[in-house]
């Protein structure tokens, strides 16, 4: 089981992309239901704890499901 940190819409079009290190940014995927999912590693937690952004990781863990993959191309 995947588990994420659900945000809302604006939350994910405010952030994404936004740096909160000088080399990590931020990058919102959608699940199965159109529900942007935060995925973080444990460095990029620690990392966040400092910033403006810590209020992120108050968010509880859910279970994420991805979209379906499309079938590959058939040649």
């Amino acid at each position: 089981m995947i588990e994420g940190r659900i945000v809302t819409n604006e939350t994910a079009e405010s952030l994404q992309g936004v740096f909160f290190d000088s080399d990590t940014f931020f990058n919102f995927v959608q699940d199965i239901n159109d529900v942007y999912f935060l995925f973080l590693s444990e460095q990029d937690a620690i990392d966040i704890s400092v910033t403006e952004y810590f209020y992120l990781l108050n968010i509880p863990l859910s279970e994420y499901v991805p979209k379906p993959t499309p079938p590959p191309f058939e040649v």
